[in-house]
This record gives structure tokens, C-alpha cells and sequence, in this order.
């Protein structure tokens, strides 16, 4: 690294450690088959209690003929572009910043430092938060650098923890959950995990063969062994057909940890990703339809027919596996040849909720409520002949049957099969077994 850079870099480390506002302009630059090209320039603009955000792409970019448009929201015209009416951030920028578990990580490292420094919290935008994400982990292709620089925020030498961390991060989550970390352990945490969504603790960590995963660990509101049944989910999606992440189930001091390969990934080079959200250009909370992400395959994906059963197969494998956490942020786009192909799945999660099951996400324009019927009824809008459809309702329900089985290889005992066993014998599981015969 250039000596001009190093001193860069030191001084945004030396920003952050004493509690000084960090950029409200950077650069941002994306990954594109290996080579990191200069996309544009977003300027942060934050003032009683209300974000907003201006992106200008760069002409280079606009005249580069591999660029793309890095979100619906954001397509590739000279001129200014501005958040909508309340939106803090660019939904594909917002993709690769921290959720509740980074956010809450980086709020408590926040409120440490004040502390041992005797001055008050400052007050984190989510540009804030944004920026603070390490960048040889933040997902997907985009990457934020000081203005005029390749100076990525924000960096870290430390390294990725490898497995063999796992025991000791464990342990610092269960701390961090319970309010019980120091500083440094938060900042150990928030250099491993500062950079992941959702409300779980987890943590990166580099497997044996080098690769980038995501160590997902269990929450002190657990009420079963999510870790387990979630991995349980991943192989049965994949004896479905479904395509996930490569994944293991570890005992990590008497307790499940699913570690999973990241997809955004192939070696060193990033591959661009967002999610439904972002590509419906949607708002957290809003339900959507599995009619909207279909559409948004037709008109971004390269392999659209491929893409739409795939995703036809996921709401029946929702449906029978009671997995109610489907919302729009846990389905996704990843870039590959010139076009948007549909991600592997992840947040498998069945839930052994009793009664009638809802999902996140709607099957049809309007409705949840996980249904074979309801799906089968839209499924020609997925390219799916009628005998298609019940072919894949077939197999499915003939592989989910096998959950039981499944869960016992992977050492659940029979009080925690039976404990979620209305995750799996339901009423829509015997309309799939119905119409399988």
C-alpha cells in the first residue's frame, strides 16, 4: 500500500477510536470479474433526525460497457440521484451494511468507547453504520472508499478467526447478548461480525480451505435448537433440488453452530448481490409477493424459466416445512453474466408453531397463509404445465416426509424430533402426500 494510503488509513482508525464523525461523502466502486471499477460518488446528508442520501455515478462508469445498474433504484444516467422520502440509505448499499445483530454490536462498542473516554455516545446514522463495516467482509461487490482513494472502509488487518476461534467467539456472543462484554471484546466481535443482517449473533471465520463462512450461533431466545434444525432444513432443501450454501453442523461446548460457505464469493473475487428487497425496490416491512420477485425474474434474469421453478419450489418447501421467515431481505440476486440470477436459499427455519402457518412473504398478489392450494393456483405464472407442478409438489413432500429421519443423523433426540413434529405433519403436508398418490 502506497505511504499516502497507510497514513489514511491511520487516520480513519485513529477517527474512530476517538469518537470523531466519520465521512459523509465516499466513493463507491463494485467488483466486476475481478477488477474493482470506480462507480460513483454518494454524499451522506443527516440533520434533525431525518437521512437522506444523492448518488452520481461516475462518467466512466456510465461509459464502462460491463457497468450495470447497481439497484432498480439506481439506474445509470448522468445527473444526481436521491433517495426516496424517508429512506436513509440506497437499498443495494443498505444490503451490505449491518443489520440488528452488526448494528447492535457496533452501538455497544459505541457506548464502551464513550464510557472508558468519558465523553457522551455519538449519535450513528446509518451511514454510520455503513462505513463502519469491515470491507474484505461486506457483502456482496460494492465497496466504499475515502474520496479520491482506493482507501476501503473500512479496513482491517487483524484477519478473518478461523475455526478453531469458534469456542472463544461463541463465548463472546453469549456475552455480548447478555450485556456482559468489554470493550475488546465487542471490538473482536464487531471485526468478525459487524458486517452480517439479521437479529442472530454470528460471526465470520475462515474454514480449513480458505473460505469465507458465516458462523451462526444460538440466541439466548432459542426456544428449540434453531442451529440444528435450520442445518436439518439446508439438506432437505437439498435433497428437494433447492440449491444452498455449502454448510456443517458443529458441537461447539455443547452447543449447535451452523456454519455456512458464503455465495458471494468465488475465491478472492466478490460477486454482486442484493436482495428481493432491494431489487423491488421495497421497504423493511413491506410484505411483497413471490408474483413480484417472479416478475423481477423476468425481467433481470438470464436463466428466467430455470430461475422461476426454482423459486415455485421454495414456496412449497416453505409451505411444508412451516419455514415463516421468508421475508423479502431472505431472498436474493447474485450477478452472473450480464444478469441477475436467483441466490441459493438461506434462513431455512422451520417452526413447530402450532395451527395455521403464515408466511412473510405472500404467494399470491395478496395472500400468506401457507397453502398448497394457493400455490398450485399461481403456478403457471412460474412457466409450470399443471403436471409440473404437481410432479414438484410430489417430490417435495416425498422429501420433506424423510425430516425425521433426517434430524436423527443429525443427533436430535426423539423428545426434539416430537417437539417438532407441527413444523412437519401438518395439514398441507397431507394435501402434498395426497397429490403425490
Amino acid at each position: 500500500m502506497p505511504k499516502a494510503e497507510r497514513r489514511l488509513v491511520a487516520a480513519q482508525r485513529t477517527v474512530a477510536a476517538t469518537g470523531e464523525p466519520l465521512p459523509s461523502k465516499v466513493d463507491v466502486w463494485v467488483q466486476i470479474d475481478g477488477t474493482d471499477v470506480l462507480a460513483g460518488h454518494v454524499n451522506s446528508h443527516y440533520g434533525r433526525n431525518a437521512e437522506s442520501a444523492t448518488f452520481l455515478y461516475d462518467a466512466a462508469y456510465l461509459a464502462n460497457p460491463r457497468s450495470y445498474d447497481l439497484e432498480p433504484a439506481l439506474p445509470r444516467i448522468a445527473g444526481a440521484l436521491h433517495t426516496s422520502v424517508g429512506v436513509a440509505l440506497f437499498h443495494s448499499f443498505a444490503d451490505s451494511s449491518p443489520d440488528r445483530w452488526g448494528k447492535a454490536l457496533i452501538t455497544k462498542g459505541e457506548r464502551q468507547r464513550a464510557r472508558i473516554a468519558g465523553s457522551t455516545p455519538r449519535t450513528l446514522s446509518e451511514f454510520s453504520y455503513l462505513l463502519g463495516v469491515r470491507d474484505d467482509l461486506r457483502q456482496g461487490a460494492i465497496r466504499f472508499a475515502l474520496p479520491g482513494t482506493q482507501t476501503f472502509m473500512a479496513d482491517d488487518t487483524t484477519g478473518v478467526p478461523a475455526l478453531t476461534d469458534l469456542p472463544e467467539l461463541l463465548d463472546l456472543a453469549a456475552r455480548t447478548e447478555n450485556d456482559d462484554a468489554d470493550l475488546a471484546a465487542i471490538r473482536r466481535l464487531v471485526r468478525a461480525g459487524s458486517s452480517l443482517g439479521g437479529a442472530r449473533p454470528k460471526a465470520h471465520v475462515r474454514t480449513d480451505d480458505g473460505t469465507i463462512a458465516i458462523a451462526k450461533f444460538p440466541s439466548r431466545a432459542d426456544s428449540w435448537n434453531v442451529m440444528a434444525w435450520e442445518k436439518i432444513a439446508f439438506d432437505l432443501a437439498a435433497a428437494a433440488g433447492i440449491p444452498v450454501p455449502r454448510s456443517r453442523l458443529l458441537r461447539i461446548a455443547g452447543r449447535d453452530v451452523h456454519v455456512i460457505d458464503r455465495f458471494d464469493r468465488a475465491g478472492s473475487n466478490r460477486i454482486g448481490y442484493i436482495s428481493a428487497m432491494t431489487m423491488l425496490e421495497a421497504r423493511d416491512g413491506d410484505t411483497g409477493s413471490y408474483l413480484d420477485i417472479g416478475s423481477a425474474i423476468e425481467q433481470h434474469s438470464a436463466a428466467a424459466t430455470a430461475d422461476l421453478r426454482d423459486l415455485w419450489t421454495r414456496v412449497v418447501f416453505s409451505i411444508l416445512i412451516s419455514n415463516v421467515d421468508d421475508h423479502l431481505r431472505n431472498h436474493g440476486f447474485l450477478r452472473a453474466d450480464n444478469a441477475w440470477t436467483l441466490s441459493p436459499a438461506f434462513d431455512l427455519n422451520p417452526d413447530p408453531s402450532p395451527g395455521t402457518k403464515f408466511l412473510a412473504t405472500a404467494v399470491n398478489e395478496d395472500e400468506t397463509e401457507a397453502s398448497i392450494d394457493l400455490a398450485l393456483e399461481v403456478a403457471e405464472l412460474f412457466r409450470l404445465e399443471p403436471s409440473e407442478a404437481l410432479k414438484i409438489v410430489a417430490d417435495v413432500g416425498r422429501t420433506t416426509a424423510q425430516w425425521a429421519e433426517v434430524a436423527a443423523r443429525r443427533g436430535q433426540s426423539k423428545k426434539q424430533i416430537d417437539e417438532m413434529t407441527p413444523a412437519f405433519d401438518h395439514a398441507q403436508a397431507s394435501a402434498a402426500r395426497k397429490l403425490g398418490s
